[in-house]
C-alpha cells in the first residue's frame, strides 16, 4: 500500500482479480486496504475480490465483463451482467461470484473516442 500511495493514480479503473484484495485493516474511518490506497491515489473505482476465488470462475467474470465494459456499459452494469452469465452458466455457488465489488465512481468508458 506504501508504494500506491507515493505515485498518482490517473486511471478510471483498477480491477484487482486476486483473492482478498479487497481486505483490510478496519479502523473508525473504514476498511484501511489496498483498494483505498489506490482511490486515495486517485483511482475513480477499483473492482476487488473480498475472498478467495476460484480460477475459472474469475476468468469467466473477467471475460464477461470487459465484454459489456468495451460495449461501453458502465463498470457496475458490467460486473452485474458478468455475474448473471456465470450464475447461468454452471457456476451457481456463491463463493463463485459473490466476492466481487465495485468501489468507487460507476465509470463508463467510450473505446471509439479519438484522442
Amino acid at each position: 500500500m506504501s508504494d500506491i500511495d507515493g505515485v498518482q493514480v490517473r486511471a478510471k479503473l483498477v480491477v484487482l482479480s486476486c483473492c482478498h484484495s479487497g481486505r483490510g485493516l478496519i479502523k473508525k474511518e473504514g476498511v484501511i486496504g489496498i483498494a483505498r490506497a489506490f482511490l486515495a491515489s486517485g483511482a475513480r473505482s477499483v473492482l476487488v475480490a473480498l475472498w478467495a476465488v476460484e480460477d475459472e470462475a474469475t476468468a469467466n467474470l473477467m471475460k464477461h465483463f470487459y465484454k459489456h465494459l468495451v460495449r461501453g456499459e458502465s463498470a457496475s452494469e458490467s460486473l452485474h451482467q458478468a455475474i448473471q452469465w456465470l450464475r447461468s452458466n454452471g457456476f451457481p455457488k456463491l463463493s463463485q461470484w459473490a466476492p466481487f465489488v465495485l468501489i468507487g465512481d460507476n465509470v463508463t468508458f467510450d473505446f471509439m473516442e479519438k484522442g
